[in-house]
């Protein structure tokens, strides 16, 4: 058999139907094969197969280890690094041109980035879509803006750009900008229109708009006003990304070692939810990315001081890794109360001080800095729009326990979707809301639980980076993020440093998360159905995660532990 005929094969056994289609097509033109259709078919499988063969590899490691025979470090070493090279390639389907949007940067996500950022002045949260709509106006546009939709981003509605209220908006944007930014604005957005003309500009138009915090738009104005849109310019900012994702996997081998940067890797690249289709190609959107792994290895290598700066500049990024603060405080409130109850001093550790004081410098160095830059009223708009409007929006590609809570039987999309609506899914998003409005109760409930496991599992740890990776299962049940950010699972791979048996089961996870994503026939066609199995999954690993490293618990051995702090308290003091 030749190599295309066997990769084809490959293609049939992993795609189902569409992969015999690629079989056939193969069979007779072996140019399918790299073509996008077929080359996304072998690498579902040559991610898969990555994840799966990792996961085999690390199991042989401790049973060749058991039986005496373990395998040369030398040779694990090549084996790791190439595991390494393999998956962060698989990442970027092996560079394949036609996988990748044209010219590799992602088109779609630069218009909302690129010009969120640097027009935020002028366009705040609110007004990207109905000022490019004037700008096409006065390009001479009209006509085609008249026949085209717009999302309202404030109630986040589909609403033609015929309404009388669209009208009144769209004429209101003028004003607020300058002469010369009003001339600028119209050459870059008549730029997008020409480059996504068609159906991909207009259902540019009804997505959810621009909505990182002011210390992100702080960054991306810097970069997005070094020059006019254009195809060159954001060759070079795509690239930022691919540096910053290069940086993190570097990073943890500095910090960790090539062992668990083998396996991050391998984790992170084959992944189902934060693969290259959402934000690959983008502007600058793995920065928070960077800087989570940066703060888990910084802290690893005890400096902690930068860690916590890390840390609070990427929840600054992307708010949602403040969370991850908790881990950190809770083993600074048990270290506490165990040195008061011992009369021990000072009460805070002198690397508790430093993350303390880490984070606070960030914090009042990017805060001011954002303001300057963004307009005093920056962090009320972010709220307003993006904390209460947007992050209350249900999305088809949303994860989490709340995700999991609002998804009913009769609430799913491929019952609820109406094509004679503006949006087709007003009923899906009404329902959910409705359907996880009356399970707050439970959502709470799980959130209560979870954090007292992650209590438990960290009580009698003074090992700060490990409260890192040991948040994640909080920051799941706590948030309902798009699945993009799930990238934050590379964390895992520290974990597994001191509890090397749940790496077979956390690499595995990738390729499971990866195969969710298959579509039917091998899994659900909608996406509704596909992100929430997906929750299910990610729940099931933090929950494996808090399992793995927490002691497990029991009436006797509560028992145990009570009468342990019945000793202590008995014991005189050093200060007596």
């Amino acid at each position: 058999m030749t190599v295309s005929a066997t990769l084809a094969a490959w293609v049939a056994a992993v795609g189902g139907p569409e992969g015999f289609n690629v079989l056939r097509e193969a069979l007779r033109d072996p140019s399918v094969i790299v073509e996008k259709e077929g080359w996304s078919q072998i690498m579902n499988g040559v991610r898969i197969a990555l994840t799966l063969g990792g996961a085999l590899l690390l199991i042989y490691e401790v049973r060749a280890r058991r039986l005496g025979q373990p395998v040369p470090e030398r040779k694990q070493r090549r084996i790791g690094i190439a595991m390494t090279l393999l998956a962060f390639s698989a990442y970027f389907d092996f560079y394949n041109p036609n996988a990748r949007y044209s010219e590799y940067y992602h088109r779609h996500e630069f218009f909302h980035y690129y010009l969120g950022s640097k027009y935020s002045n002028e366009l705040g949260y609110e007004r990207i879509y109905e000022c490019t709509a004037a700008a096409e106006i006065e390009l001479g546009r009209g006509n085609e803006v008249e026949q085209r939709d717009l999302r309202d981003l404030r109630e986040n509605l589909i609403r033609p750009n015929t309404d009388p209220i669209v009208k009144r908006r769209v004429a209101e944007c003028r004003p607020r900008f300058s002469d010369a930014r009003w001339a600028a604005f119209k050459q870059d957005v008549d730029w997008f229109q020409r480059a996504m003309a068609g159906t991909y500009w207009d259902s540019a138009q009804k997505d959810h708009g621009y909505n990182p915090p002011p210390v992100w738009t702080m960054t991306g104005k810097l970069f997005a006003s070094l020059a006019p849109a254009g195809d060159g310019f954001f060759k070079l900012l795509s690239a930022l990304d691919v540096l910053l994702q290069i940086g993190a996997v570097l990073l943890i081998g500095w910090g960790f070692g090539w062992r668990t940067m083998a396996i991050a890797t391998v984790f992170w690249g084959c992944n189902g939810p934060a693969n290259f289709y959402w934000t690959g190609g983008a502007f600058l959107r793995q920065d928070w990315f960077f800087l989570l792994v940066l703060a888990v290895c910084l802290t690893k290598k005890r400096y902690f001081a930068l860690a916590g700066a890390a840390l609070a500049w990427s929840a600054l990024l992307r708010v949602f890794p403040v969370i991850l603060f908790a881990g950190w405080g809770a083993i600074m409130l048990f270290t506490m109360l165990r040195r008061f109850r011992r009369g021990h001093g000072p009460w805070l550790l002198r690397e508790h001080r430093q993350l303390i004081l880490g984070t606070a410098f960030a914090a009042l160095v990017l805060v001011p800095i954002s303001l300057a830059v963004t307009g005093p009223r920056a962090y009320t708009e972010f709220a307003q729009h993006t904390l209460r409007v947007h992050n209350t929006t249900p999305l088809s590609n949303h994860m989490g326990l709340e995700t999991v809570l609002a998804h009913g039987w009769e609430g799913r999309m491929r019952f609820t979707r109406d094509d004679n609506l503006d949006d087709p899914f007003a009923k899906w998003k009404a329902q959910r809301l409705v359907r996880f409005e009356r399970l707050k109760p439970l959502f709470g409930l799980v959130i209560g639980a979870v954090l007292i496991w992650t209590l438990w599992a960290l009580r009698n740890t003074r090992l700060l980076w490990i409260a890192l990776p040991l948040s994640l299962p909080l920051t799941v049940c706590a948030t309902n993020l798009t699945c993009y950010y799930y990238s934050m699972f590379i964390l895992g791979a520290a974990l597994v440093r001191v509890r090397p048996a749940l790496g077979p089961v956390y690499v595995a996870t990738s390729g499971a998360s990866q195969i969710l994503l298959l579509g039917a026939p091998v899994a659900f066609y909608f996406m509704d159905d596909r992100y929430t199995a997906e929750s299910w999954l990610f729940l099931l690993l933090s929950g494996l995660f808090l399992f793995a490293y927490s002691r497990p618990f029991g009436l006797e051995r509560l028992r145990q532990w009570r009468l342990q702090r019945v000793r202590n308290s008995a014991r005189p003091s050093l200060a007596g």
